[in-house]
This record gives C-alpha cells, structure tokens and sequence, in this order.
C-alpha cells in the first residue's frame, strides 16, 4: 500500500512538473495562449490617428490680407478611449489651434520667412496639451502646410 501511494505522488509530481515545463516553453497546448496575450498587449500600444479638417490662417497686412496659410493636421493617441475623447473635444481643440495661430503665425514670419513645420507642430502639440490635457494627444503630425498668397 505504501508503494501504491508512493508511484501515485511521483506520477502526480512528474506531471506537475511536465505540465509546468511546456507552460513556461510555451509548447503543446500552451502554445496559442502565450500568442493571443501578446496580441493584446500589441493592440494596446498602437497608435491611432484622428484627421482633423484643414486649418485657414488668414495673414493680415493693414486691413487687408495678404496671404491664407492652410495646415492639415492629424492628431495621435494611444488607444480607443483617448479617441472617443479627443473626437468629442474635437471642436475646442480646433477652436484653440486656430485662435493661438491667429495671433503666432505673423510672428513666426516676421522672423522667418518660410513657415517652420517643426515650430508649428511643437507649438499645436502645446495647445493640444494644453486643451486637451497632458498626455491625451501624443503627437500632432502636420501633414502640409500651403501658403495661398493674394
């Protein structure tokens, strides 16, 4: 009886272990299980872009404009649940971006005269942050920038 009891613990052992060793190699029927983690935590880290419409920044001279700058701008985010946020505050954040580059544009070309796609895209991703919340926004990304003089 106590060798019965003895070759019944060992086999339950041997399996545990054998169980155990295909568990952390990932083999035999632990093998789809390690992948479809992996695949959520791969889904979880994409990046998802939002189009915004295009931005019309007139440039004035005296009373009269000159020029019309046009920036298109997509928006980037990390998961689903910062989308459906940024698409619901969408509106002020457009509102936001087309009121500090009113005023940020013309000074931006009396220093330059080209406009700065890097400056434009540090100064969206401020007011993004700054609208938005901290972190909300990942990366603003200017997609072209027209200049329309008149």
């Amino acid at each position: 009886m106590k060798k019965l009891i003895i070759i019944i613990a060992l086999l339950v052992m041997l399996t545990g272990g054998a169980i155990a060793a295909l568990k952390t190699l990932s083999l035999g029927p632990f093998k789809n299980q390690i992948k479809t983690v992996k695949a959520k935590e791969i889904r979880a880290d994409t990046a998802i872009f939002i189009d915004m419409e295009p931005l019309g920044i007139p440039i004035f001279r005296g009373n009269r404009v000159i020029a019309t700058i046009q920036i298109q701008v997509k928006l980037e985010t990390g998961n689903e649940d910062n989308s459906e946020i940024i698409k619901r505050k969408m509106p002020v954040i457009r509102d936001a971006f087309i009121r500090d580059l009113h005023s940020f544009m013309p000074r931006l070309l009396k220093a330059k005269e080209r406009v700065d796609v890097l400056i434009v895209k540090q100064r969206l991703q401020y007011i993004g942050d700054k609208v938005a919340g901290k972190g909300l926004i990942k990366n603003v990304l200017v997609q072209s920038v027209l200049d329309q003089p008149r």
